[in-house]
């Protein structure tokens, strides 16, 4: 399992180089899935919506193919050759509800061992045991209505994107007191690699939290 749960994707270059030490190649020749599912459910076009985070991928010349298994019929056979799978930020309960809805939740489960798999903000929810903490502080909108919040469950914590800048590390905190997994908050300059062990990646801030208090 190789595993790089970002809060803003790409964003320094202690992070980028953190996934080149996970592919073992130079990121300029590693061929990358970038999955758009997370904002499809807008009246803005996918790709659009989500070209600050495409634009990481550009800055490091890192060659990649847009797909969404929700509109792309092919979208198994496109992931086939690539060494590294994004998974884009956007709403967490669509992304979850529409990964359960075309086989892309289990496609995941299949090919743990085979692909790096980097999420990005709902991306990286997306792969914890649980998703619930994704609408702490009016975050994410359960629009889809699911009530079933069981992630993927790839880690057994945790994680609240964007905290400080758009969660607070108070509204963590009573939420922490709701889960009994510890949680992770990460700054949209941390990040999280996961192989046989856990590494913190990091240029900003980020905290550990169980049960309302900071580990």
């Amino acid at each position: 399992m190789r595993l790089l749960l970002t809060s803003a994707g790409l964003s320094t270059d202690k992070i980028a180089q953190a996934l080149e030490r996970l592919v073992s190649k130079p990121l300029n020749v590693t061929k990358t899935a970038f999955i758009l599912t997370a904002k499809n459910n807008r009246e803005v076009p996918a790709v659009e919506a989500m070209a600050n985070q495409i634009a990481q991928l550009d800055k490091y010349a890192i060659p990649y193919v847009p797909v969404d298994p929700s509109i792309d019929k092919d979208w198994q056979e496109r992931l086939e050759g690539v060494d590294v799978v994004i998974i884009g930020g956007g709403n967490t309960f669509h992304l979850l509800n529409e990964a359960r809805q075309t086989g892309f939740d289990n496609w995941l489960k299949e090919h743990l061992n085979d692909k790096v798999y980097v999420g990005i903000s709902a991306g990286s929810i997306l792969m914890t045991p649980n998703i619930a903490v994704a609408s702490v502080d009016d975050g994410d909108e359960n629009t889809v209505g699911i009530t079933d919040l069981t992630g993927l469950g790839f880690v057994d914590f945790e994680i609240s994107p964007h905290t400080p800048e758009d969660v607070s590390v108070a509204s963590n905190l009573e939420y922490s007191k709701t889960t009994p997994r510890k949680v992770l908050l990460l700054d949209n300059n941390s990040a999280v690699k996961v192989t046989d062990k856990i590494e913190m990646i990091s240029n900003g801030e980020w905290h550990r939290c169980e049960n309302g208090g900071l580990l």
